[in-house]
């Protein structure tokens, strides 16, 4: 049997994504996998648990030398070792970043549709921001490049990207990469890159490009970067910043360790096994996802009234029932079996998000159970 197909129950284990629905909901909601995790990470933790003291620790030079190798034998994207900024997770850099690099009164642009951490971090900064805009061409989410252009104000000073994007699921391409950075630069503003799901690519043809890969190092860009989501280790989790301009470094990490927590002692024990040890579960989780991201779409394709662009990365479909006409859709099909995240929490009433990251009958209940209820509208 295929590893992925196991089913492990998560009742009774306090999972987020388990307990917040009713036993008999299956919950495709929130972003976390149904898969246990690559042998070499469980034996990575049963050795460091056998050490009885779990006091503050810090990224071990090994740590460090391995990220430096994974990102340049991924990405070919070479970096030193003093630019990353080790961080509890991606989401806390989100906020680091809209805190710490915003004076009063500067502007940000963030993408919306988007995960909502986005608008969260500069509410909570209080800083004015403007949404960009993804748009369908050739059944792909595109960022409108021109929109960023034209929102652009004298007092912009960051823009927050996503890539991949969550919830389309669109890699940015090389072109796009460098009109992004042509606009920074040329009106000197940040750019902080949320690339949590890099390693989650399902179309192999695609290549995740760092958004400080091949620029001067002096300009103003951070990848915010993570194995939780590849390796569905999230509530273990760590992050790092790569950040290539030594004063912006500093400024992102300055209230780290004080509002902001270090790592716990675990999460750098998991993330160094996943990159030494997680090669062979890592292949064999994309092929999967390329499964189920395929039966996802077949379904999709059987509902006249649903609709779904080539999701080139992730394991979050991003469909559009704007033709379902229902406003209450996400709270039906909880009610009828399924819990899936609302497009309301991306900015977007007429779509939800879908996590296919389970075992492949389940899935295959659970759309057939949202067939049912579609099947009432």
């Amino acid at each position: 049997m295929n590893r992925f197909d196991q089913f492990i129950s998560r009742q009774n284990t306090n999972s987020v994504r388990w307990d917040k629905y009713a036993k008999d909901v299956i919950p495709l909601w929130v972003a976390d996998m149904d898969f246990a995790v690559a042998e070499c990470i469980t034996q990575a933790l049963e050795r460091r648990i056998k050490h009885p003291i779990y006091g503050y620790t810090h990224a071990s030079e090994e740590l460090k030398e391995a990220i430096q190798d994974y990102l340049l034998k991924k990405y070919q994207y070479t970096i030193q070792k003093d630019w990353l900024v080790f961080i509890p997770s991606v989401v806390s850099g989100l906020h680091m970043a809209a805190r710490n690099l915003l004076k009063p009164g500067e502007h940000a642009l963030i993408p919306a549709p988007a995960y909502h951490h986005f608008q969260m971090a500069l509410e909570g900064s209080k800083n004015p921001f403007s949404t960009y805009s993804y748009v369908l061409q050739n059944n792909r989410w595109v960022i409108d490049l021109d929109a960023i252009r034209k929102l652009t104000l004298p007092n912009t000073r960051l823009l927050m990207l996503c890539n991949p994007h969550n919830p389309g699921g669109t890699v940015l391409s090389a072109s796009e990469i460098a009109q992004i950075n042509a606009i920074a630069q040329e009106h000197q503003i940040i750019i902080c890159s949320d690339e949590i799901h890099a390693d989650l690519i399902l179309d192999p043809e695609k290549q995740h490009i760092p958004i400080g890969k091949d620029i001067d190092p002096d300009h103003f860009t951070m990848s915010l970067m993570s194995l939780n989501k590849t390796f569905n280790f999230p509530g273990i989790g760590l992050g790092w910043a790569v950040i290539p301009n030594a004063s912006l470094r500093n400024q992102f990490a300055k209230d780290l360790h004080t509002l902001i927590p270090g790592p716990n002692a675990l999460a750098f024990e998991v993330s160094l096994a996943a990159i030494q040890g997680g090669d062979a579960w890592h292949n064999g989780l994309l092929e999967y996802l390329r499964q189920n991201r395929q039966i996802v779409k077949t379904w999709v394709d059987s509902h006249a009234s649903l609709q779904m662009a080539h999701l080139d990365a992730t394991y979050l479909a991003w469909i559009d029932a704007t033709l379902v006409n229902n406003k209450q859709l996400s709270q039906d099909f909880v009610v009828g079996g399924v819990a899936v995240s609302p497009g309301q929490q991306f900015g977007a009433n007429d779509f939800f998000r879908l996590n296919f990251g389970t075992n492949q009958m389940l899935l295959r209940e659970a759309l057939a159970r949202m067939s049912n209820v579609l099947e009432k509208n």
